[in-house]
């Protein structure tokens, strides 16, 4: 506010899910909302914050339970970028990517345990896997932007997840995607053994 924003002006979200979100949140209460684009700078965000409009912030008392619900003008996803993240983050970032292969396209699940292992060193398939994220949480955000039905999918995981990331503090102890890939193993051993899975799937 000491720089006198206009409402036709732009926000720019430049680093991680953290950065994204943080930005997101403060477009969509400055003057009841500025458009702001995303660029995000990790895989993670790449493939799930980024996209979807949905912006969270942690608190002491639990994890994005402050935000708002307010969509990017743009989102631009630059894949040279993510050749400077520590292993570690990458890995990270590739359990969001699991994920939408879980979430009801074999293909590209197939796809992922044939390629997975080589997308940090082939540029076209990681370009591959992001495209393939980003459209199918595209897909089901424009079929529920504001969580109401389908948008609940991609929490797949997130249940789990979000008890570990707690337990752990919120901490680099666990990053997130490490958690929700945790979390999908969990959720799914847990439908197996309520027997709406079948045990040979997970």
């Amino acid at each position: 506010l000491d720089r006198r924003p206009e409402r036709s002006d732009v926000v720019l979200a430049l680093g991680g899910g953290v950065i994204g979100d943080l930005a997101g949140f403060a477009a969509a209460t400055l003057m009841r909302g500025v458009r702001f684009v995303q660029v995000p700078t990790t895989l993670l965000a790449q493939v799930d914050s980024s996209v979807g409009g949905k912006t969270g912030i942690n608190t002491r008392h639990g994890k994005n339970l402050v935000g708002a619900f307010h969509q990017p003008s743009l989102v631009l996803c630059d894949t040279d970028v993510l050749a400077t993240l520590p292993d570690r983050d990458f890995r990270s970032g590739y359990g969001e990517v699991a994920k939408y292969g879980l979430l009801g396209d074999a293909g590209f699940f197939d796809w992922l345990e044939a390629r997975g292992h080589s997308l940090r060193d082939d540029r076209l398939a990681l370009g591959e896997a992001v495209r393939r994220s980003v459209r199918m949480k595209a897909d089901i955000v424009a079929r529920d932007e504001t969580e109401q039905g389908d948008r609940a999918l991609l929490n797949l995981g997130h249940t789990f997840a979000h008890a570990l990331e707690a337990s752990t503090g919120y901490s680099d102890r666990l990053l997130h995607g490490e958690a929700v890939a945790l979390g999908c193993a969990l959720a799914f051993d847990l439908s197996a053994r309520l027997g709406h899975c079948a045990q040979e799937a997970p």
